[in-house]
C-alpha cells in the first residue's frame, strides 16, 4: 500500500507543505507543514528572504518521502507574486540545495485548481439540491479574490479581483493617514473594486455561495473531520462584528492564524460581506478544500485515469470569452472543427501531442475576439485581449502560444504587422516559436475554409499523396469561390513550414 501513496508538495506565500496522499481515495494520510514564512515588503522578497527555511523543510520532507516510500511526487508553487526571473532564480536554487525541481503555478492555474476543489466541496454537500441551484465559490487568496459561478455544478464563469500584498500595503498606508475609523475606509476600498465587478453579474435567486481559503472561518466553523460546514447569514453576521475590531495579534491567538494570513483576514472578511450582499444567496457553506484539492484532483487523473469532474472547464471560459466579444459563434465551430480535423489526419507530419491540440483548439475558439474592438487590426487585438484575460488552467507559456497563434492569423502585409520570421517573432522564446508556426498554418487553413461565416462546407477529407501533396476535399454543393480565394491566400505559410504543396478540391455531397 505505501508504495502506492502520493506525495505533494505545495509552497504558498505562506509556507511550504507536504501532503501524503492515497490518490485512489483522494484522501490525506500526513501533513506537515514548515514554519510561517516572513511577511515580504516586496514581491522581489517573496520566498528569497526565506531560503533557509524552505530548504530545511524540503530535507525534512525527503526523509518523510522516503519513510512511506514514495517516488512518485510533484513539487508546486504558487508563481502569482514573482515574476519569472525570480522564480527562475528561486527554482535553481532549491534545485542545487536540496535537488527538488519546482513546477510553477500560473495564476490561471492556481485559479482552475481552485475551480476544481470547489467542485469536489459541492459534492461533500448533503443536499441534493445543491445539484440544481446556482452556486457561487468566493475564493480568497495571497493575490487574488476570486468569485467563479457555476449551474448544474458544471463551471460557467469566474471573475477576479486583485488583493495582494500591493493592495494591502495601500490599505494601510491610507489607514495610517487619516483619523477616521480605519475599518470604513477598508470598507470604501474594496467596495469601489467590487462594485466594479457587481456591474458584470446578475445575481440568481435561491444561489448558494461556498467560501472558500477564509482561513479564520475555516478555524472556526469546521469540526476536525470536516471539510465543508453550512453557516447561517446571523452566524457569518455575529462573527464578522466579533472580529472586524479584534486586534490581529489577538485574532491570530484566537483563529490560529499565520502573521500573513492574519493581515489579509480584515480586507477578506470585508470582501465577503460585500459578496454576500452583493448576491443575497439562500445559503453560506465554508469550506477548507483548497488548491492542494483541485492538484490532487489533476494527479489522480493522470496517474490513475481517475475522471473526477467531466465538464471542460478551460473549453467553457474560452467559449465566455468568445461570447463576451460577439464571436460568431457557428463561424467558430466550424473552425475549431477544421483545424481539429487537419490536426488529427496530419500527426505524423506535424509531430505536435495532445497538449499543443488543446491548445489550437482554443485559439480556434478565441482568435477573433479583436473583432469587438477593431476589424482592420483583428488578431493583433486578440492577442492584446488574450495578453489582459489569460484563459484559466494553462500556464503562462501555454497562454503565450494560444496568445501567439491569434496574432499570427492575419496575413496583411504592411509596416507593425505580425510577420513570422519578424521583429515580435525573433523574440519568443525559442522553445515555442516552431510550435506557434505550426499550430497558426493549420488555423489559418481551416479559417479560411469558413469564409463567408455561412458554413458552406459541412465535411472535409484530408489525403496526403506520395508526392508530398495535400489535397484537402470540401464535400459542399454550396458556391465556395470566396472560400477557394481565402484558401489560396492563407497556404503560403503551411506549404512552408511543413514542406508540401496543398489543395482544395470541392465534392459535391451527393458523392
Amino acid at each position: 500500500m505505501k508504495n502506492k501513496l502520493f506525495g505533494l508538495i505545495y509552497m504558498s506565500s505562506y509556507k511550504i507543505q507536504l501532503n501524503i496522499v492515497d490518490l485512489k481515495k483522494l484522501t490525506i494520510i500526513e501533513k506537515i507543514d514548515s514554519p510561517s514564512f516572513g511577511q515580504a515588503d516586496s514581491k522581489s522578497e517573496v520566498f528569497e528572504n526565506d531560503m533557509t527555511k524552505i530548504c530545511q523543510a524540503l530535507d525534512g520532507f525527503k526523509e518523510k518521502l522516503a519513510e512511506y516510500r514514495i517516488n512518485n511526487f510533484k513539487f508546486y508553487a504558487n508563481q502569482q507574486l514573482i515574476d519569472d526571473l525570480s522564480a527562475s532564480y528561486i527554482a535553481d536554487q532549491i534545485r542545487v540545495r536540496t535537488g527538488f525541481q519546482v513546477k510553477w503555478l500560473s495564476e490561471s492555474q492556481i485559479v482552475y485548481a481552485k475551480v476544481l476543489s470547489g467542485i469536489k466541496s459541492f459534492s461533500k454537500v448533503k443536499r441534493g439540491k445543491l445539484h440544481t441551484i446556482p452556486i457561487y465559490l468566493l475564493s480568497l487568496g495571497s493575490a487574488m479574490v476570486n468569485l467563479s459561478y457555476f449551474e448544474n455544478q458544471k463551471f460557467v464563469s469566474t471573475w477576479g479581483l486583485p488583493l495582494g500584498p500591493r493592495e494591502i500595503q495601500e490599505i494601510n498606508e491610507i489607514t495610517n493617514t487619516t483619523p477616521n475609523n480605519p475599518i470604513d475606509v477598508i470598507k470604501d476600498y474594496i467596495g469601489a473594486r467590487i462594485d466594479h465587478l457587481a456591474r458584470q453579474i446578475n445575481p440568481s435567486p435561491n444561489a448558494t455561495i461556498m467560501i472558500q481559503h477564509a482561513d479564520s472561518l475555516s478555524n472556526r466553523y469546521l469540526q476536525q473531520n470536516d471539510t465543508v460546514t453550512r453557516i447561517t447569514a446571523n452566524e457569518f453576521g455575529r462573527f464578522y462584528q466579533d472580529t472586524i475590531n479584534m486586534p490581529q495579534a489577538y485574532m491570530m491567538q484566537k483563529y490560529q492564524l499565520e502573521p500573513a494570513v492574519a493581515e489579509h483576514t480584515l480586507p477578506n472578511l470585508i470582501a465577503i460581506r460585500k459578496f454576500i450582499n452583493l448576491l443575497e444567496p439562500a445559503e453560506v457553506y465554508i469550506t477548507d478544500m483548497s488548491v492542494i484539492t483541485g492538484l490532487l484532483m489533476q494527479e489522480a487523473k493522470r496517474n490513475l485515469n481517475k475522471e473526477i469532474y467531466s465538464d471542460n472547464i478551460v473549453t467553457t471560459f474560452a467559449k465566455n470569452m468568445a461570447d463576451h466579444y460577439l464571436v460568431d459563434r457557428q463561424h467558430a465551430e466550424a473552425v475549431t472543427k477544421f483545424a481539429l480535423h487537419i490536426f488529427d489526419r496530419l500527426h505524423c507530419i506535424h509531430m505536435l501531442d495532445e497538449k499543443d491540440r488543446q491548445l489550437l483548439t482554443l485559439a480556434a475558439i478565441v482568435d477573433d475576439v479583436g473583432s469587438f474592438i477593431n476589424q482592420s487590426s483583428r488578431y493583433e487585438q486578440s492577442a492584446e485581449i488574450l495578453e489582459a484575460n489569460k484563459l484559466i488552467g494553462l500556464s503562462d507559456k501555454e497562454n503565450e502560444v494560444v496568445k501567439e497563434i491569434c496574432r499570427y492569423q492575419t496575413i496583411d502585409e504592411g509596416p507593425g504587422k505580425p510577420d513570422i520570421g519578424g521583429h515580435h517573432y525573433r523574440n519568443l522564446d525559442s522553445h515555442i516559436q516552431l510550435k506557434i508556426t505550426k499550430l497558426s498554418a493549420i488555423l489559418r487553413i481551416a479559417t479560411a475554409l469558413d469564409a463567408s461565416h455561412k458554413q458552406k462546407i459541412k465535411q472535409i477529407v484530408v489525403s496526403l499523396k506520395k508526392d508530398n501533396h495535400l489535397i484537402i476535399h470540401a464535400k459542399t454543393n454550396a458556391d465556395i469561390t470566396l472560400e477557394r480565394w481565402s484558401f489560396n491566400k492563407h497556404i503560403k505559410l503551411f506549404e512552408e513550414v511543413f514542406g508540401i504543396k496543398v489543395s482544395l478540391k470541392q465534392e459535391g455531397m451527393n458523392r
